[in-house]
């Protein structure tokens, strides 16, 4: 009777124990792949969006400019329509009391005979050219439809990628102590470098003494176990080394605005990708590393700088928002962080981007992957 009490006892005890543990990693694997999966649908609508915003522009401007110019061929139509009227209509001696000579009125007739037919014919083709202008209208009206309905549907998966983000944010708390004085540190590395390789130094470097540190605390608190707990267990099981054949994510879907090597108007080469995105497009991580800086930096706005291992950086600038901590790993299109709000002046901010091998510039556009081509959680292991 007193084991089958034990038994009993141990049972609601374990069972309490479990409803009352932490998330464990397969939560926190489970809600990354979410976030990886969300960006992407997120990212496709916003392309499709793009796309479908681009060719309403030069829909409604090519109405524009038919409508225009039929208006102005209707304009000499009424006005020739109006001369031929006042001819037929005036009274036979109207044109003796003219003096105009019989051979003359003869001809004004014939004119008058040829330019009836071909009158009619213009108007004929007018009629024809309005009923298409009518169809292009409200074919134009379906796509600003459709249009509403896509801005629609990519706001409610932006609220769905949003929640799985704070989830992740709050799956990542319960397994990795937040340390405090991160930002602040940042903000010294920021203020402190004298330009993007040195700041991508400082940066690696003191990424690498937080690591150590995490790896001493983990081994201190294991001291007497059998098993020793990893350093960050948030870390994925399966993170890849940037190399020369390696295929990036393109951060942002929005269209180049000036590629690596491409002058400005002072005639400076650019060292990276200029991408022209709309107002709060998602920004996913361009490959698989751990999140080095996280912060402002001179001119460039709020940077975003991830170590891909090998010697090899990604540099994002001119972000909004940053939804990755200095510290965190991140996989290849993880969202990160988001452009800035639409601003009433501009169609589109711009997202710089970077890639480094030891501190030097090389084109990331060579290993530039399309995202229609791959998939998206295919870096994340089970």
């Amino acid at each position: 009777m007193r084991r089958r009490l034990a038994l009993v006892l141990l049972s609601f005890g374990g069972a309490a124990q479990a409803l009352a543990a932490p998330a464990g990693n397969g939560d926190f694997d489970a809600a990354l792949r979410t976030t990886v999966s969300l960006a992407h649908d997120v990212q496709q609508r916003e392309r499709a969006i793009a796309a479908l915003e681009r060719g309403l522009a030069a829909a409604a401007g090519d109405l524009a400019g038919k409508q225009q110019a039929l208006a102005a061929l209707r304009s000499q139509q009424e006005a020739v329509l109006a001369a031929l009227e006042r001819l037929a209509y005036a009274p036979p001696e109207a044109a003796l009391l003219a003096g105009e000579r019989p051979v003359d009125r003869l001809r004004s007739g014939r004119l008058i005979a040829a330019a009836v037919p071909a009158l009619a014919g213009e108007v004929r083709r007018l009629d024809a050219e309005i009923g298409r202008l009518s169809g292009e209208s409200a074919e134009l009206a379906a796509k600003r439809r459709e249009l509403a309905q896509d801005r629609q549907a990519l706001a409610k998966t932006r609220d769905q990628l949003a929640a799985a983000i704070a989830r992740r944010v709050e799956l990542r708390r319960e397994l990795v102590r937040d340390d405090p004085e991160a930002a602040a540190r940042a903000l010294k590395l920021g203020s402190e470098a004298a330009d993007l390789p040195d700041l991508i130094r400082r940066a690696e470097a003191e990424s690498e003494r937080r690591e150590r540190e995490a790896q001493q605390r983990a081994g201190g608190a294991a001291k007497g176990k059998a098993v020793v707990p990893p350093a960050d267990p948030t870390r994925p099981r399966t993170l890849h080394n940037f190399e020369p054949h390696s295929a990036l994510t393109a951060p942002v879907a929005a269209p180049l605005g000036r590629r690596f090597g491409e002058t400005d108007a002072a005639g400076t080469p650019s060292q990276g990708l200029a991408f022209a995105a709309p107002g709060n497009a998602t920004v996913v991580a361009p490959f698989d590393g751990r999140v080095d800086y996280v912060g402002p930096f001179r001119g460039y706005g709020l940077v975003l700088i991830i170590g891909h291992g090998g010697g090899y950086h990604s540099l994002l600038a001119g972000l909004g928002r940053a939804d990755a901590r200095i510290g965190e790993w991140v996989v290849a299109g993880e969202p990160i962080g988001a452009m800035p709000e639409p601003a009433r002046t501009e169609a589109a901010a711009t997202l710089y981007f970077e890639l480094r091998h030891d501190g030097r510039p090389i084109d990331p556009q060579l290993s530039l992957a399309k995202l229609e081509n791959r998939v998206a959680d295919h870096r994340i292991r089970e």
